[in-house]
């Protein structure tokens, strides 16, 4: 089975500036998620999608490939997807195949080399995508709110048939983390929304499940590997 690890880091973020390079213990955020697909995929099989030449030359001298994602996929909305599908197609255009799509974004520093085996051993035949997940601390069915813009008032975030006494009763939810996605490269080029298909979960304990989104998060993840050493 070849393993290609992706690391889709545009250069443009709103919650953080230069998010995808921020340090983190003295390297960039970029440098963990490298540092951790070297030991799944050959060096010349990691690739950074990106449209900074700020992070194409970090990724160089960490001594990976460059995939220049186009500026018109690299906005604040663009969809992911069209990120994933970008880089497939320009590698299938230079020939080159392989069985196993496995994407470690930076937001996830804190993620365990266990954690991404445990989710490509996941990838069996009959799924399509294997993400990942930490339970929720609070359940969409029970304690979860949103907001209604027509009545102004506040509501239950899923509205069941059958009502919950208790968070313990109703069914489990995830929180997704970035800690890694596994599929294959044909399911992502012909998928419009890759969570339609055949999902499976892999479950991340708390701990290792942060996704830096925030200067808070950024604090944090700080806080906790400072903790680790």
């Amino acid at each position: 089975m070849k393993i290609f690890t992706f690391i889709f880091a545009r250069g443009g973020s709103k919650g953080i500036k230069n998010k995808n390079i921020q340090l983190l213990n003295g390297k960039p955020l970029l440098y963990y998620s490298v540092n951790v697909a070297k030991k799944f995929s050959k060096k010349n099989n990691i690739f950074v999608s990106t449209d900074s030449n700020r992070i194409s030359s970090l990724a160089k001298k960490l001594g990976v490939s460059v995939i220049k994602r186009p500026k018109l996929i690299s906005k604040d909305n663009s969809p992911e997807i069209y990120a994933w599908k970008h880089a497939i197609q320009y590698l299938h255009r230079k020939k080159i195949f392989f069985d196993t799509f496995l994407s470690l974004p930076t937001t996830s520093p804190l993620r365990s080399f266990s954690d991404i085996k445990k989710s490509i051993k996941l990838l069996k035949k009959n799924i399509d995508i294997v993400v990942t997940g930490s339970k929720s601390r609070r359940s969409p069915w029970y304690n979860m709110l949103k907001f209604n813009r027509k009545n102004g008032y506040a509501e239950l975030l899923i509205k069941a048939k059958k009502k919950y006494k208790y968070r313990q009763s109703t069914p489990i939810s995830f929180d997704m983390t970035t800690v890694c996605y596994v599929t294959r490269p044909s399911y992502i080029l012909k998928s419009g929304n890759l969570l339609r298909g055949k999902v499976k979960i892999c479950e991340i304990p708390e701990e290792r499940a942060l996704d830096i989104d925030s200067y808070y998060d950024l604090r944090l993840a700080r806080l906790l590997t400072k903790d680790r050493k």
